[in-house]
């Protein structure tokens, strides 16, 4: 099959394919591998039926497939995991069209998008896969047989009430619009990295950043957790705190101690603005 886009991916997937993949993802979350005759049981189709459709998806890609006990067993692909939220933020009248990557990391990727006012934003999806699952389940205190699937759901679900925690209570993030499955769609900052960023104002900067770590700590009970020049984006005079799906709670001060000292650390480095990290951590707290 030639190469498609995930939006057209999207585009060929109908109601009966998407209720396909969201059976076998409810399916999922209790056993890796779902058998043929377990979706037969579940759907209510009958198996020539069922199998021109998971046939189908699996040459789009969005399905894996082995046999397990004699019987082809199935499980949902990253991309299918995607074209889920795609739809369901459609339904919700969040996403109208998906665009171009801008972003890939180690646990996530980045798309463009446009909402129902042709207006841009950002869908960011969720990838917590091989490569960077041991890391993040030793970091995480992850339990070792929890499946990929789940914990890039979890961490959409925890950057998105980040999100909507610290912007309630102002705080220098990007707006969130919606979550569905392993995507969190945001406010697009056209910006650039704080280590790529030449600041004009970075006392001012470094200001929005902490203000930003206070709000986190005493109104929505987080630490970030992974805080340093490559998780903010300038724009304008502007700083926003991204990467939230890690954040811990307050009795983790390890974290809070690490996440101050790597960003001061960075301004005393580039700007020479030295701060005490006590004081800092004592403002964090709110103490007087």
């Amino acid at each position: 099959m030639p190469s498609l886009t995930l939006a057209e991916r999207a585009s060929l997937v109908g109601p009966l394919d998407y209720k396909i993949l969201k059976t076998i993802y409810s399916l999922h979350r209790n056993h890796e591998w779902i058998m043929t005759s377990e979706l037969v049981e579940e759907t209510g189709l009958r198996l020539n039926e069922l199998q021109p459709v998971l046939l189908r998806l699996y040459n789009l890609r969005l399905l894996s497939k082995q046999i397990i006990s004699g019987e082809y067993s199935y499980r949902i692909t990253f991309t299918a995991l995607d074209i889920l939220a795609i739809k369901k933020l459609y339904v919700e009248k969040v996403l109208k069209n998906l665009g171009i990557v801008i972003g890939v990391g180690k646990e996530s990727e980045v798309y463009v998008g446009y909402n129902f006012n042709d207006e841009p934003l950002v869908v960011k999806f969720h990838r917590v896969g091989k490569r960077s699952y041991k890391n993040v389940r030793k970091i995480r205190n992850i339990q070792k047989d929890k499946d990929w699937t789940v914990i890039s759901v979890e961490n959409a679900e925890r950057e998105y009430q980040a999100l909507e925690c610290v912007k309630k209570n102002y705080g220098y993030v990007p707006q969130p619009y919606g979550r569905a499955y392993n995507a969190v769609a945001m406010e697009l900052v056209e910006s650039r990295e704080l280590y790529k960023s030449e600041l004009t104002n970075p006392e001012e900067i470094l200001d929005q950043i902490l203000s930003t770590i206070r709000i986190a700590y005493n109104e929505c009970k987080m630490i970030h957790g992974d805080l340093s020049e490559y998780n903010v984006l300038v724009k304008d005079g502007t700083a926003y705190v991204i990467d939230w799906p890690q954040w811990s709670s307050p009795e983790n001060e390890d974290l809070l101690i690490r996440d101050v000292d790597h960003i001061l650390a960075y301004f005393y480095k580039k700007y020479e603005i030295d701060k005490d990290v006590d004081a800092v951590i004592d403002y964090i707290k709110g103490k007087p």
